[in-house]
């Protein structure tokens, strides 16, 4: 049974391997409509597909129902065919067998799981200069892009610390989640190497992101970046509780002081309630050799281990904020980054899959579809 159909994206015209790739990824579709008008065309871009997408279904479409049209399209994995006069039966039948392989064996669509929050325990920890500069230690040590958002909404720095002069933020991304592409995101965000950058954008307290809008927006990112660095503001929002959840890690941030140790605690025990305690790293900023509380005394307050430390380098922060760029990868705090990167690129060893329960097998996940056409004359 077909829950739902909904286009995501119409093609005029036969696109290039380039813009067939983007539009897959950027839509994450499930189905793809594909007329063999022009069969040579059609067999390219269905090979195309099986390319980035192994497995994605492909419903050919055409104006005639031709022997060599179908065998050469059933060759290159099209498996459905619809052609005039379509009967609502016919598409029905064929979205239904479309649905319930998707239910069975859904197409392996390139996504990150690699998304990391970072929460300060109170304002003004160094947050944002944790969250970028690791975000810009990773982007120089891997292959693929990294993105750092800013939904700080109310006193977001990455803008700030990046010089970025960009009318638009992350609330624009927010406010276009549902008709996001490749060509809308490459205006939203500032680009540095591999590094994007979202900034929160001008102060707009009474801005809401919704629920739905953070789920678009991070589907999206999902498919276009290996890692995900997200600047949380502190306060959590009802927005701030959909990233973190979304998040692989959380870092909290808090130095030795005992306000911040206290709100670090407070926090703590909030994402307990929430059942994201099992997400939490806890990073020790601007750490002093002498400090009256140390480590030990910290993971013994918040009865959580301090999993990184940095050390206080006013200086070395300084001059990366007048600059406008990283803190120098060759200081000492530039070398903790890096060993933050390394640590978030590596991976764990998989553990063992557990069996699934025999009625798992039978859920069907809704169909998103992406309509591709050979000529704007060729509607379906």
């Amino acid at each position: 049974m077909v829950d739902y159909i909904e286009v995501v994206r119409v093609l005029e015209h036969y696109p290039t391997d380039v813009e067939l790739s983007r539009a897959v990824r950027a839509t994450g579709v499930q189905v793809v409509f594909l007329s063999a008008e022009s069969l040579q065309d059609a067999l390219k871009a269905a090979k195309q597909i099986d390319h980035d997408v192994p497995g994605l279904p492909v419903i050919g479409v055409h104006s005639q129902c031709e022997q060599r049209t179908l065998l050469e399209l059933m060759r290159v994995g099209v498996r459905e065919f619809l052609y005039p006069p379509f009967s609502m039966q016919l598409l029905y039948e064929s979205l239904t067998r479309v649905q319930e392989l998707i239910g069975r064996t859904p197409p392996p669509v390139p996504s990150t799981d690699l998304v990391l929050s970072f929460l300060p325990s109170k304002p003004g920890v160094g947050t944002s200069t944790i969250a970028l500069n690791a975000a810009a230690a990773v982007a120089g040590i891997q292959d693929g892009r990294v993105l750092i958002a800013d939904f700080d909404l109310n006193s977001g720095m990455v803008g700030f610390m990046l010089k970025i002069e960009s009318p638009y933020s992350v609330t624009n991304a927010a406010e276009s989640s549902s008709q996001l592409d490749e060509n809308l995101w490459s205006q939203l965000v500032t680009s540095s190497g591999q590094l994007d950058a979202l900034p929160s954008g001008k102060l707009n307290p009474g801005f809401r992101v919704e629920p739905v809008q953070i789920h678009n927006l991070m589907d999206f990112a999902r498919r276009h970046y290996r890692a995900i660095f997200l600047d949380m503001s502190g306060n959590m929002e009802k927005y701030s509780i959909e990233l973190m959840h979304e998040s692989k890690k959380i870092y909290l941030v808090c130095t030795q002081e005992l306000p911040s140790l206290h709100l670090a605690r407070e926090k703590l025990s909030y994402l307990r309630t929430l059942e994201l305690e099992d997400k939490v790293v806890l990073v020790l900023n601007r750490t002093q050799p002498n400090a009256v509380i140390d480590s030990a005394e910290v993971e013994k307050l918040l009865g959580h281990p301090v999993e990184i430390a940095f050390p206080n380098d006013y200086a070395g922060v300084h001059k990366a904020l007048a600059s406008g760029c990283r803190i120098h990868p060759s200081s000492e705090l530039g070398s903790k980054f890096r060993a933050m990167a390394e640590s978030i690129l590596t991976k764990k060893r998989p553990e063992k899959e557990q069996k699934r329960r025999f009625v798992e097998y039978f859920s069907l996940l809704p169909a998103r579809y992406l309509f591709s056409h050979g000529e704007k004359k060729s509607e379906t």
